[in-house]
């Protein structure tokens, strides 16, 4: 065609075209040459720029800096790409690059890199795990391919550096420029990470530093499982048996999406490895979504959202295990789309239960919105809507971080109010209701045995009956609501009194009883009645302003020599009251000692 284009010129010129003419031909080869030598014109204008390895920025990211092509059919090798380099049609790969790959294909990635000190060692990082396959090529030095492989479709053991993260070694030889290939499979889930180049130094503590905090999160995750174990064990709570599983399957799906499982869990299991996340986390999911269910107990405000939480999790394990046995395009976004609203769902379940004031459901509530907003991350790179980053990598481990110790929190207050409850419910039997004191029977039994006790090994105990002396007057006056708290504050006085062996109960509507295990001494006896009427004569916020406890105190050392009472605990008690009813008559006198 050049020949045809110039004999044209040729004999225009002999023919003595004008110049307008000659022009014209001019313009036309010219046009003709950049048409038929495109190639390496082209090729030069989308050549990857020579990144220099100086050691003055320790970390390089390849964005702006690479060219990528994919090859649909994958069955392309390294020296059939590195050929045809300049004819393939590679474009400079941004820094939010996403790509989804079909199965079979296979994206190449092209730069050039070049090292100026040989005291340096220099390494390509992927910064993101899960990637089913990549390897870097280049030609070394006596003109052989170096190849190195990662991914979840080789043993972690195996990859060319076992890491969290692919990581591959650059070529040592310096002031030689080296033009890398790195050939990266990834079905199904949408393919963005970045790719960097690392000083080994700076790689090594970048990585001591990641292992360090990701430590942290996996010792404490581990820790609060324990916790809540031993809890579901000691208190035969469900809710803490929930929360171990439910915290155990999602740590083990942070691990094997941030390659820690791959690096330390199993890092022999090549199917495992590839299969791990998309396993984990849907389990995950599901033991949040129940346990979130058995907490809050949604069938107290619908029925229809109990069952819609138990359909849903069938559905969503039913669909995991498609997505397991058959893995495909479709089963991934069918439970891409399920774990959405599982999201939702639980949102719907909280906020009733939020809306109930009950302070450890919102503690729960706050625990779980953490994790429902980092849960979004994966929803939307699966989706292809998120490229990979810090916050698509971390985010769940960092809201899993928040999470763990306000869920244990809020079950330890859930956990508290119920056995309170119980252990109100199991100490009626020997306590009496309003003051918290022991109940008449179960004083009497002790009485019983302290005057059992002190005729054995002859030493006296004291009993004391205190009678709130104006408590007729703050029924009439303020009613029983208010004559009922000032027996409660009566009955934190004798507790404030009395001694861990010491006994306190109610013996009728306005009386108490008080008794001191001995060996007991006249001084001690009135020292605690005193106390008693002083603490009464105290203003207190609980009671009408201006008004006071006054009190009849009856102190008795038992047993008394003079009485010929035995063992008798009621035969005791009403010879106190005997005396209170004498005590009552005298206004001036508060305390009355009726033996030495």
């Amino acid at each position: 065609m050049f020949q045809t284009v110039l004999s044209a010129a040729m004999s225009c010129r002999r023919a003595l075209c004008g110049p307008l003419a000659f022009a014209a031909l001019a313009f036309s080869l010219s046009l003709l040459t950049a048409l038929l030598l495109p190639q390496h014109a082209r090729a030069d204008t989308h050549a990857p720029p020579l990144v220099l390895l100086d050691g003055s920025q320790p970390t390089i990211p390849l964005a702006q800096r690479s060219t990528w092509w994919v090859d649909n059919s994958g069955a392309l090798s390294v020296q059939d790409v590195e050929s045809a380099q300049y004819r393939l049609p590679f474009v400079t790969r941004s820094e939010e690059h996403r790509l989804r790959l079909r199965d079979g294909a296979a994206m190449w990635v092209r730069f050039e890199a070049m090292a100026t000190d040989d005291g340096q060692r220099w390494e390509l990082e992927l910064a993101r795990s899960g990637t089913d396959r990549i390897s870097l090529y280049y030609r070394q030095a006596n003109g052989e391919w170096k190849a190195q492989h990662a991914g979840d479709r080789i043993a972690v053991r195996n990859w060319a550096f076992p890491d969290r993260y692919p990581v591959f070694s650059l070529d040592p030889r310096v002031n030689t420029p080296v033009t890398y290939f790195v050939r990266i499979e990834h079905a199904r889930v949408p393919f963005s990470g970045s790719l960097q180049i690392h000083d080994h130094n700076t790689l090594r503590e970048l990585r001591i530093h990641q292992q360090f905090l990701l430590g942290a999160y996996f010792g404490l995750a581990l820790l609060l499982a324990a916790t809540a174990v031993a809890n579901a064990l000691v208190f035969r709570d469900v809710s803490f048996a929930a929360y171990a599983i439910y915290i155990s399957l999602l740590g083990l799906a942070l691990a094997a999406s941030l390659g820690v499982g791959g690096q330390f869990l199993w890092p022999g299991a090549v199917r495992w490895n590839g299969q791990a996340e998309f396993v984990l986390l849907p389990l995950a999911a599901v033991a949040g979504m129940l346990f979130v269910r058995h907490v809050v107990q949604p069938r107290r405000i619908g029925r229809w959202l109990d069952r819609s939480a138990l359909t849903l999790a069938a559905l969503f394990l039913a669909l995991m295990v498609w997505d397991t046995i058959a893995p495909s395009d479709g089963s991934l976004l069918a439970v891409t789309t399920l774990g959405a609203l599982t999201m939702l769902l639980v949102y719907a379940m909280l906020w009733p239960a939020w809306r109930t004031g009950d302070r450890w459901v919102r503690w729960i509530a706050l625990g779980m919105l953490p994790i429902l907003l980092a849960g979004a991350l994966p929803v939307l790179r699966n989706f292809g809507l998120l490229s990979s980053g810090f916050l698509s990598q971390y985010g769940m481990a960092i809201a899993a971080a928040i999470e763990a110790p306000l869920l244990i929190y809020g079950l330890l207050q859930r956990s508290s109010q119920q056995h309170e409850a119980q252990a109100r419910a199991r100490a009626l039997a020997l306590t009496e209701p309003l003051t918290g004191l022991s109940n008449r029977h179960n004083f009497m039994l002790r009485l019983h045995e302290s005057l059992v006790r002190a005729q054995r090994y002859e030493h006296r105990s004291a009993l004391l009956l205190i009678a709130l002396d104006n408590h007729t007057w703050f029924v009439e006056q303020h009613g029983r609501e208010v004559a009922d708290r000032a027996l409660v504050i009566t009955g934190s006085l004798l507790r404030s009194v009395a001694r861990d062996v010491d006994a306190a109960s109610r013996v009728d509507d306005s009386t108490l009883a008080l008794l001191l295990e001995g060996p007991v001494r006249e001084g001690q006896a009135l020292a605690a009645a005193t106390s008693i009427v002083a603490g009464g004569l105290r203003p207190s916020a609980q009671l009408p302003v201006g008004s006071t406890l006054k009190f009849k105190i009856v102190v008795a050392l038992l047993p008394d020599p003079a009485q010929d009472l035995q063992q008798d605990a009621q035969a005791h008690l009403d010879w106190l009251q005997g005396a209170m009813d004498t005590l009552r008559k005298d206004p001036r006198k508060a305390i009355l000692k009726l033996n030495s």
